[in-house]
């Protein structure tokens, strides 16, 4: 368990997306209470990667190649297995096997998790679906 594995949108099995897409609302909808469009059309242009446990699906991030950089996102982890570098190990992943710059937009209150793994915020905060958001970049080395 905690192999990272890596699909693009055409390589995911029905039941790989039904479990990511359910991962991400059970999170991102129903536990920060955020009624948005979850599901989007970027999905399509992603690669998806994620690190399964005992349990199925713990930990989740979609990477898009952008003008500016890879943009990752919809960095996510199962409740009871956070805590455990489970999305860090994700990051580093994407990190070490891409080339920079990496782009996101952090949920504020993880700004200083983003900046020990290297990023740098890169404009004002802003609300996105009614959640504060910060701009962050690293650069390459």
């Amino acid at each position: 368990m905690s192999q990272i594995q890596k699909a693009s949108f055409q390589q995911l099995s029905l039941e790989r997306l039904y479990e990511i897409l359910h991962l991400r609302v059970q999170v991102f909808v129903v536990e920060q209470e955020c009624a948005y469009p979850e599901i989007d059309n970027i999905d399509f242009e992603a690669n998806h990667l994620w690190i399964d446990d005992a349990q199925g699906l713990a930990s989740y991030l979609r990477v898009v190649q952008e003008e500016e950089g890879h943009r990752i996102g919809r960095v996510v982890t199962r409740a009871d297995a956070r805590s455990k570098g489970l999305s860090r190990k994700l990051i580093q992943y994407v990190l070490t096997t891409s080339e920079g710059p990496w782009v996101l937009s952090a949920q504020s209150y993880l700004h200083d998790w983003y900046d020990t793994l290297g990023f740098t915020q890169t404009g004002a905060e802003f609300l996105e679906d009614g959640i504060p958001h910060i701009p962050m970049r690293k650069e390459i080395g």
